[in-house]
């Protein structure tokens, strides 16, 4: 009897060492793939698009085809998202971006004051809090809580975004 008793005291030892663990962050394996974070932390797919620029006078128009991002949050919930980066940190905080579209004409669209020369569309972004994430990514947090609408999360050194929409409270369609 003492033979099972140890048996199983040893098992439970390595059960107990083992939940005690912190479990493993996720992190993008593709260099500037921008994920959402679910409440307990699991990668959520956002919807890739090809973003379009037509030149409006001392303005451009970005158009991102279709009227909504099939990925849809709740208004009111956390938010959070996450990119894999190779470049130093500093450096890369200052590409993330994250734009809120208006849907005209079937499509989602951004007007925004045409950028000089070294400039990006940073300016015309929402704000956000960056934060070191796991060993080679960042997580991205909206500063303020978004209101219902169509948004975009990128890189200003790439042409993609990777959109998702927000839905009022009460949205059956909305993830966690």
């Amino acid at each position: 009897m003492k033979p099972a008793f140890l048996a199983l005291a040893f098992a439970l030892m390595f059960v107990e060492v083992g939940s005690a663990q912190e479990p493993r962050k996720f992190e993008p394996e593709y260099l500037s793939v921008f994920y959402g974070l679910g409440d307990s932390g699991q990668a959520i797919g956002l919807g890739r698009q090809i973003s379009n620029y037509f030149l409006k006078g001392r303005k451009v128009l970005v158009v991102i085809p279709g009227e909504k991002s099939p990925v849809r949050f709740n208004a009111g919930s956390q938010m959070q998202f996450v990119v894999h980066v190779t470049e130093d940190f500093d450096k890369a905080i200052a590409t993330m971006q994250l734009l809120r579209f208006e849907v005209q004409h079937g499509k989602r669209q951004l007007l925004v004051k045409r950028p000089a020369k070294n400039e990006n569309f940073l300016g015309n972004g929402l704000k956000l809090n960056v934060e070191k994430y796991g060993s080679s990514s960042l997580k991205l947090v909206p500063s303020e809580g978004l209101p219902p609408g169509e948004y975009c999360v990128s890189r200003t050194t790439i042409q993609q975004g990777f959109c998702f929409g927000v839905d009022a409270v009460g949205n059956q369609q909305a993830l966690p």
